[in-house]
């Protein structure tokens, strides 16, 4: 699966597009203690995320690469934790987008039996959505032990 985490402080935020429940950016450039920058490119936060998110704040990210190429985004930036406040986003983009490209694929599939194609990739993205716990990863296990870290990334997205 393609999450993963980041350790550092937001150092550049690019341009935006933005609606009433998401905001694309075109980039955000985290930098971690060491000097090390990790650009994260086209991605989407939700309203939750969004409100703490800033220039300068540092803490620990929580990225889920959806796709690979993408016109749209890419990435989604699921949570934030820092000293003073931990967020974790209600909306789970891989999952709404997985609902959606099965709808699009029931509709198209008299056209030539093009909609099995969306078909099969939602039915692949609700997989691996369901197959990780965004919840348990963020704040540990119910037992109070933390799960293992994602892999960290130091490379650009």
């Amino acid at each position: 699966m393609s999450m993963f985490e980041i350790d550092g402080a937001i150092t550049a935020i690019g341009q935006s597009i933005f609606d009433n429940e998401v905001v694309v950016y075109a980039y955000l450039e985290i930098t971690d203690t060491a000097g090390t920058r990790t650009m994260i490119e086209k991605v989407a936060v939700c309203n939750d995320v969004g409100a703490v998110l800033g220039m300068g704040l540092s803490g620990r990210y929580y990225v889920d690469q959806i796709f690979r190429r993408s016109n749209s985004f890419r990435c989604q930036l699921w949570g934030v934790k820092t000293d003073r406040v931990a967020v974790i986003d209600r909306r789970n983009l891989r999952a709404q987008i997985g609902f959606l490209k099965i709808l699009y694929g029931i509709v198209t599939i008299p056209i030539l039996g093009l909609g099995f194609f969306l078909i099969v990739s939602g039915i692949r993205l609700l997989i691996l959505s369901a197959s990780y716990d965004r919840q348990r990863t963020f704040v540990g296990s119910r037992n109070g032990s933390v799960p293992p870290p994602l892999p960290a990334r130091v490379v650009r997205i």
